[in-house]
């Protein structure tokens, strides 16, 4: 199946694996395949420790997403705390619309920080059903640049965690990071977060 796909790919080719144990991590170096991104899963015992309390930069206030009213605001926020991501950083209203339809949105655990009525943050969390609703996910963080290095995204964090917890009820939560954002990886550390898995992009020139 792979060398058919590797014939019919055109220019380029990129392959993800999902799982340290996929049979794929072994294969594709011999195949000329180089390994370009490794995405790294993290958890947290959510019912087993504390969760600090948010102390949040001056003049910020917090808020749920209001449907129909923020995806403009979030969107362009969005793309500019993410901007050169590969993935996040070309959001449109259209993808924001697919997710809202989702039947796991939920706009009361999708949090948005404010300074003086313009948004400068958010926290996007998540719960998957399919765990049988006890497993909750740091879905995105993201930070206007005109904050960052204020302690906002931390902030942010732990706020989303105390509603997975206390509101939502879940003993467990997980999040996806880059495996060379070592700032991120140290912050989810901090408040106990470890390394449960990896997913492994691996690409091919044409």
């Amino acid at each position: 199946i792979l060398d058919a796909v590797t014939r019919s790919a055109g220019s380029s080719l990129r392959v993800w694996t999902r799982g340290d144990n996929a049979p794929l991590n072994g294969v594709l170096p011999g195949l000329g395949f180089t390994l370009v991104r490794t995405l790294l899963q993290l958890r947290c015992p959510l019912g087993t420790q504390p969760i600090a309390a948010a102390v949040w930069p001056d003049g910020v206030v917090v808020r749920t997403f209001e449907v129909d009213s923020d995806e403009a605001t979030w969107l362009a926020l969005n793309n500019a705390a993410f901007a050169g991501h590969p993935e996040q950083a070309s959001w449109t209203l259209e993808d924001i619309r697919a997710r809202e339809n989702e039947p796991w949105f939920d706009p009361a655990g999708f949090f948005l920080a404010e300074v003086g009525g313009r948004v400068v943050g958010f926290h996007w969390t998540k719960v998957h059903e399919k765990a049988g609703g006890d497993l909750g996910e740091v879905y995105v963080i993201g930070v206007d640049p005109s904050m960052q290095g204020r302690g906002l995204g931390e902030a942010l964090l732990l706020h989303g965690l105390h509603h997975l917890r206390e509101d939502r009820g879940l003993s467990t939560a997980l999040l996806y990071v880059e495996a060379d954002n070592r700032g991120a990886i140290a912050l989810y550390e901090r408040h106990g977060f470890t390394t449960w898995d990896s997913d492994r992009m691996f690409a091919r020139a044409g």
